[in-house]
Formats: C-alpha cells, structure tokens, sequence
C-alpha cells in the first residue's frame, strides 16, 4: 500500500477556479494532483454532462433543468467554457477521475461514457443514491464502485453495517466522520476516498493512511 493517499480535485481545482469546469480539472493536474472529482447526469437527448446541481442556475450563463434539456441547448458555463461532457474530461492524463452519479436513474450513460473511453481502469464511480452505485456495478463487475454518506448518516454507522459490505466496494465518507472515529474506519482504509476538506493537510493526523483524498485544493 502506499504511504501516500492519491489526491483528487473536488469538482477539480474548485477553491480557485469555477467548479466542475475543464479550466478547474487541468488546474488540478497542473497543481501536482492525481486527478479529480466530478458530478455527472445526463441530458434529456442522453449525453453524460458534467454538473453539480438539477439547476444551471449557480454555475452556468442561463437556468433550466439539465435533464431536460438537450445537450446542444446547454448555456455555457460562466468562466465562458462549454458546459463539460464527461467524454472530454476523460481525454484528460489524471490516474484517477471520481464520477458521482447525481439523482437518478444516470448511471447506464456514466457507465457508456467511461466504457466507449476506454477508462474504466482509471475511473471510480460514487453516489450518495447507493442503488444506482449498485446497479451501475451489477451491469460491469470490473467498474471500481463507492457508496458515498453526507456526515450524519456516516455518523450513525455501525461496525456490523460496514463489515457487512461487498469487500470490493469503496467508501467514501466525510473527513469529519472519520475523524470522529478513526477506528471505524481504519480496517477500510485501502478503500477508503475521503471527502469534506479545503485542504489535504486537514487529514493530517489520521492514525492510517487513506487511499485517496478529495479536496477542494492543495
């Protein structure tokens, strides 16, 4: 194992440029990161777009619901950009992409993307919607799949429940929960992909190494 977790961009080099956007995830490798985290769903017309929120509204030059929307309908994003599809930030060198699937269903398009890439030896795929990781993972056993938890439910975790897990499954809790129970954790930590920090140096401390750090910068 190494004595290094790999470091991911949080929506790419997000605590310096726009969100989610081509420009933060070459920031991120241009930084010294492995890689980088991203959300995606797809458009109405089918196409893996990359996006945080149902609404374009905070990130993009124009509202409306992604879904619905066709791809060609897109605004751009307010750094000016095309609003990213997933198969254009794979043409990127990073050694590992998180892909959060947002709502559901999302996951055949994710899944069709990362496949047509060629990627899927450098694409870990997470969700907060645990059946859609579930089904994702059911259609393509080789896809390297994570169960994501917003900080309560992380919380409220039990030893058994985690034990109880596929042993090939990641986990990807908040920094915060792990530091509140490092102990709970510390049997995963090959497969653990750790979140909810500005930086990596807040996970400095840990009794363990984890496996990969998200931050929002370095």
């Amino acid at each position: 194992m190494s004595t290094h977790p790999l470091l991911l961009g949080h929506r790419g080099y997000s605590s310096k440029h726009l969100e989610n956007s081509m420009e933060a995830f070459r920031a991120a490798l241009a930084a010294g990161m492995d890689g980088f985290e991203l959300d995606v769903q797809p458009t109405r017309d089918g196409v893996c777009a990359v996006l945080h929120d149902e609404d374009l509204a905070r990130t993009a030059n124009g509202t409306g619901i992604l879904r619905q929307m066709k791809a060609a309908e897109l605004p751009a994003l307010k750094n000016g950009e095309p609003l990213p599809r997933l198969a254009d930030v794979l043409d990127l060198p990073a050694k590992l992409v998180n892909v959060e699937l947002k709502g559901e269903p999302g996951w055949q398009q994710a899944l069709a993307t990362v496949e047509a890439a060629e990627a899927l030896g450098r694409v870990l795929f997470s969700s907060f919607e645990h059946s859609e990781v579930l089904q994702l993972w059911a259609a393509c056993e080789t896809a390297r799949c994570g169960f994501l938890w917003e900080t309560d439910e992380a919380m409220d975790l039990t030893a058994e429940e985690l034990a109880d897990l596929p042993a090939a499954l990641w986990l990807h809790p908040p920094l915060k929960a792990v530091k509140a129970r490092p102990e709970l954790w510390s049997p995963y930590a090959e497969r653990l992909a750790l979140w909810g920090m500005k930086t990596p140096a807040e996970a400095e401390g840990l009794p363990f190494t984890p496996a990969v750090l998200i931050a929002d910068g370095v």
